[in-house]
């Protein structure tokens, strides 16, 4: 079972890209790494999510 992917590395993953585009964001001030941010951002709160919610905003798994 060598394949299995732990839930916390993947966790640490997400958050590890949001940091970083965060910061990146602040270091160059542009808009477009500031939207990158966001969208990690919005992928590191994917994983807190029910399906629920997920539908009220509009995604679904498949876009996950």
């Amino acid at each position: 079972m060598n394949n299995v992917v732990s839930l916390h590395a993947h966790i640490d993953a997400r958050w590890s890209e949001y940091v970083a585009a965060q910061k990146r964001a602040q270091q160059t001030l542009s808009i477009d790494d500031g939207i990158a941010a966001a969208r990690a951002w919005s992928r590191w709160l994917e994983l807190f999510m029910r399906e629920d919610q997920k539908e009220f905003i509009g995604q679904s798994r498949a876009s996950a």
